[in-house]
């Protein structure tokens, strides 16, 4: 039998070649996803939306009132347009005139039928000349030619006069449009769908440019926010569903009703950790159907360890 001596140094350096060979594998195998309890969230709205006036004018009618629902593009405001309904008349009218000027063509039809007949004049004449010699004077002949040449360049005019016609109903047509969204502009319509929040005007009033006038707020879906340990997670949350549990929901019917559940996902988690505290800012989306959930609700958030 033969027995092998180590040396001290020898067996330490192997067991720790043995441990770090063991760490390593451990490492390498995935950790499976974890559910994260979130003790402090709170409900803000996903869409809040201030309706401004494009221009400056009268308030005519306000047609919503605070707490409707409305559909994009619903209108809830119309300003006073009566002059500029006036100017888009003028408008159309001046583009039919020019319209019908352009797609008159009696000049260059006129032109052509008068060169036509000085041609076969000119023709007669040569053939006189042909048959007679000096029946028709060369003067004569000249003068023939020169209105044939004058007759072209008419056709040439008249063609011309025709190209800037429909140029000129170009520029009317381009007026048209102006008139048009000038009035469209005095039609504040909602941008998003949702629920009127406010109203800052009333029938009557002057509006400034740029003022809001209508604040148009969606409950449905409904964000949820709260802060995370930034140094243990990022974005590979965002997709994981979550459930929102809020206690603090007006009561419906009995005390049972104050407590709820809520499902979602999560949608963005910030790339900015905070320097001192370590944290960064998740939000998730959540369903909210019958809208009980409002902004400014607090509740507990658990991000499951599923994906969706």
């Amino acid at each position: 039998m033969i027995i092998r001596y180590f040396s001290a140094e020898r067996l330490l350096g192997f067991i720790a070649f043995t441990l770090i060979g063991t760490t390593q594998t451990f490492a390498q195998q995935p950790s499976k996803p974890q559910q994260l309890d979130v003790s402090e969230a709170q409900v803000s709205l996903i869409h809040n939306t201030f309706i401004a006036s494009p221009i400056s004018g009268v308030v005519e009618k306000v047609l919503v009132k605070e707490g409707n629902t409305v559909q994009p593009d619903a209108l809830l405001i119309q300003l006073d347009d009566q002059r500029f309904r006036t100017e888009l008349e003028a408008a159309v009218a001046a583009h039919q005139a020019a319209k019908l000027e352009s797609d008159s063509d009696v000049d260059a039809r006129h032109a052509r039928r008068a060169k036509e007949f000085h041609v076969r004049q000119l023709e007669q004449s040569k053939q006189a000349n042909s048959k007679f010699p000096g029946a028709i004077s060369d003067s004569e002949v000249e003068k023939l030619r020169l209105v044939v040449d004058q007759a072209t360049l008419a056709i040439e005019q008249a063609e011309h006069e025709q190209q800037v016609a429909i140029a000129h109903t170009s520029e009317k047509l381009a007026a048209v449009k102006i008139a048009e969204q000038r009035v469209r502009n005095h039609a504040i319509r909602a941008s998003v769908g949702g629920q009127v929040a406010e109203i800052t005007v009333q029938p009557g009033e002057s509006v400034e440019s740029g003022k809001p006038l209508i604040r148009v707020i969606s409950l449905d879906p409904i964000r949820v926010e709260c802060f995370i340990d930034g140094r243990k997670y990022g974005s590979e949350l965002v997709g994981r569903q979550v459930k929102f549990v809020c206690e603090e929901l007006p009561r419906a019917n009995d005390a049972s009703d104050r407590a709820a559940e809520f499902s979602g996902s999560v949608t963005f988690v910030s790339p900015e950790v905070h320097p001192v505290t370590g944290q960064v800012r998740l939000w998730a989306t959540v369903d909210n159907p019958q809208t009980r959930l409002r902004s400014g609700l607090r509740g507990r958030l658990v991000i499951t360890a599923e994906s969706i």
